[in-house]
C-alpha cells in the first residue's frame, strides 16, 4: 500500500484513529494540544509512583512469618510517601488545571484508595508466596524478584523504519519463557473482567512493537485496572501483529489532508476538544 504520510505513530495514535479518525487528524497531523484534564495529570502522577515504588521498597527483605497487614502499612507508606512527592510537583511538572482546591483534594483522596488497594494485594501476594518458597535457598530472591518485580518500566519501544515509537508501563518475566505487557489504567473500565475496545488496540500495539524490534511475541497483554484492583489479561497472537500491521498501512495511506479523515459521530462527541471545529464547521486552515 502507498504511504502517503509520515505521521509520527504510537499505540496511543493508533487507538485514537480508531476512536476517531477526525480526532487523529486533529491531534496527530495538526498537532493541536487538547486540554489538559484533571484525569490526565493524576494519571501520570500515578505511573511516576508506580514507576519508583519497586526501587523504593526491597521485597526480598521482608521478614518470614511477618503478618500481611503489617507489610500492607510498610507498603502503603512508600506509596503515599512517592504519591506526596509527585503531587507537589503540580503546577510545577504538572498542569494545575484543577476547578478548586476541593476538586484537587478529592482526586488526592480518591488516588490514595486505590493505591492503597494495590498495597492491600500486593502484601497478601507477597506473604501467600513467601509461604510457597524457602527462605533459605539460594534461589529464593530470584523466585520473589521474578514473581513481583518488573523486567522493564517505563521501557521505550522504537521503530524507526515505521516511524512509531510507545512507553511500556511494565514488562515481568513469565515462568518458563517468555514476557508480558502490563499497562497501568486509572480510567474507569465500563464492565468487570473487561477490556474496552480502545484499550485492546493499544495494547496489541504494544505487542506488536515488541515483536518487531526483539523477535519475541509477548505471551499476552494485561490491563491494570487501580480502580478496583483488576488485571484482565488479553492472549496475544500472530493474528494481532497482522492486525496492527493494517491499522499501520490504513494510516499510512491517507493524504494529511482533513477530508481523509472523517469524524465518527458518537456521544463522545460532547466531550471532545476539538468538537468545536467538527460541529460549527470551522475546520482548522489546511497549510
Amino acid at each position: 500500500m502507498e504511504k502517503n504520510n509520515k505521521i509520527r505513530l504510537s499505540p496511543t495514535s493508533i487507538a485514537c484513529y480508531f476512536e476517531c479518525p477526525r480526532k487523529f487528524f486533529y491531534k496527530h497531523v495538526r498537532h493541536i494540544e487538547e486540554k489538559p484534564r484533571p484525569s490526565l495529570v493524576r494519571g501520570k502522577i500515578v505511573h511516576r509512583v508506580l514507576e519508583h515504588f519497586f526501587t523504593f521498597i526491597d521485597l526480598t527483605d521482608i521478614e518470614e512469618g511477618k503478618d500481611w497487614k503489617e507489610i500492607w502499612e510498610k507498603f502503603r507508606k512508600a506509596l503515599f510517601s512517592l504519591l506526596e512527592t509527585e503531587w507537589n510537583q503540580i503546577g510545577k511538572l504538572y498542569d494545575d488545571c484543577f476547578s478548586s482546591e476541593k476538586q484537587k483534594t478529592q482526586l488526592l483522596n480518591e488516588t490514595k484508595e486505590f493505591l492503597d488497594f494495590y498495597a492491600i494485594k500486593l502484601a497478601f501476594s507477597l506473604v501467600n508466596k513467601m509461604r510457597e518458597l524457602d527462605k533459605n535457598s539460594k534461589w529464593y530472591e530470584d523466585e520473589i524478584k521474578r514473581f513481583f518485580y518488573p523486567k522493564n518500566m517505563e521501557m521505550k519501544l522504537e521503530l524507526e523504519e515505521e516511524d512509531m515509537a510507545g512507553f511500556v508501563d511494565k514488562t515481568m518475566s513469565l515462568f518458563g519463557k517468555g514476557i508480558a505487557i502490563v499497562d497501568y489504567k486509572t480510567s474507569k473500565c465500563p464492565f468487570p473482567h473487561f477490556i474496552p475496545e480502545e484499550h485492546l488496540k493499544q495494547g496489541k500495539a504494544y505487542a506488536f512493537l515488541w515483536k518487531k524490534l526483539f523477535g519475541e511475541m509477548p505471551k499476552h497483554v494485561s490491563f491494570y485496572y487501580l480502580r478496583t484492583g483488576e488485571s484482565v489479561f488479553y492472549p496475544i497472537s500472530d493474528r494481532d501483529i497482522e492486525e496492527i500491521k493494517n491499522d499501520i498501512d490504513t494510516i499510512r495511506s491517507k493524504k494529511p489532508v482533513l477530508d481523509d479523515f472523517p469524524k465518527k459521530v458518537t456521544r463522545l462527541c460532547d466531550y471532545c476538544d476539538f468538537r468545536q471545529f467538527c460541529f460549527n464547521e470551522k475546520p482548522v486552515e489546511e497549510n
